[in-house]
């Protein structure tokens, strides 16, 4: 469902969760974002679906959101192929675009202007093990609140069974309840600065990666 097909009273009740929680990130100093996002993504390399996959998506962190770097970084380490989204705002779609550095110099922005790759190929979606999705709220049931173009439940619906996707945020990211409609997709896993909650621990994933 489009924004503009979503009812009023459900974009009143989405539109004010955004807005108490844009306050509450906007208030965060430099330190606590640093910090909590190292430990956020500190149990997220610790997790297991990030452990066995070998293409993973990540994001371009906007200064509100959990800092991935470190999760790139220890991806490119351990040879994963990594990938970021790029928008097509005319279409309303969303791709992974791969990437082998974060710096600057290789990025430019997409038609939102977030950051993405000037270069790179784009990774078909069966082929992506594990997606860790940006979001301004979570609840315990997997759903997120994201900035409300839809382009993530739209690019998670078309996922394989077998991928894995993982909420990232900061743990006062996480409310009662989000107000949902049918096209909201919930993540399998979400990880906080101070936990991991599997809102569907039966999840099946892809088999492990024969060793080298």
């Amino acid at each position: 469902m489009d924004a503009s097909q979503t009812p009023p009273e459900l974009t009143d009740r989405k539109n004010a969760i955004r807005t108490a929680m844009r306050a509450r990130l906007a208030a965060l100093t430099d330190e606590q974002r640093v910090s909590g996002s190292a430990a956020a993504c500190a149990k997220l390399i610790e997790c297991e679906a990030f452990q066995r996959a070998s293409t993973v998506m990540l994001y371009m962190p906007m200064r509100s959101e959990i800092d991935v770097i470190s999760v790139a970084l220890e991806a490119f380490r351990l040879g994963m192929t990594v990938c970021v989204p790029r928008v097509e705002t005319g279409r309303k779609s969303m791709h992974a675009i791969e990437t082998s550095t974060f710096d600057d110099e290789s990025m430019g922005a997409d038609e939102l202007g977030v950051r993405t790759p000037t270069t790179g190929a784009q990774i078909p979606h069966e082929s992506i093990e594990l997606v860790v999705v940006p979001g301004v709220a979570f609840d315990a049931r997997g759903f997120r609140l994201g900035r409300g173009g839809g382009y993530y439940d739209r690019y998670l619906a078309r996922l394989s069974r077998h991928t894995a996707t993982i909420g990232l945020c900061f743990d006062f990211q996480f409310v009662d309840t989000i107000p949902t409609e049918q096209t909201d997709i919930a993540v399998h896993s979400i990880v906080s600065d101070r936990r991991r909650i599997d809102t569907q621990p039966n999840h099946s994933t892809a088999p492990p990666k024969e060793p080298l």
